[in-house]
């Protein structure tokens, strides 16, 4: 089954459905509709449906993406991004996978 790894720091915003979508750095590849593990610090937290995704550039990411990812605002969500992958550009690739949590 494939996987989904978080930071610990966001299983209880997606457990909770406060965070219902992650952004990856480049274009990734999440068949819609695929059940998918999600995992943090190697163990299983929840199991999820991918409903969509969609690929932008880090300048198309909007505040809507931001909250729907679990941030105020999409300066936030950029800050996050730049903490975890380092620089990132505003034309780069990521690509905002949306889920539903099924079970956790």
């Amino acid at each position: 089954m494939e996987k989904i790894n978080f930071d610990s720091e966001y299983v209880e915003p997606i457990v909770s459905g406060e965070k219902i979508t992650t952004v990856r750095r480049g274009i990734k590849s999440y068949p819609v509709g695929r059940i998918v593990e999600l995992t943090a610090d190697g163990k299983r937290f929840a199991l999820a449906k991918v409903k969509k995704v969609v690929v932008k550039r880090v300048r198309e990411l909007t505040d809507e993406d931001a909250k729907r990812d679990g941030f105020e605002s999409r300066d936030a969500l950029i800050s996050a991004l730049r903490r975890i992958y380092g620089e990132i550009k505003d034309d780069e690739f990521v690509t905002v996978v949306h889920f539903e949590v099924l079970k956790s």
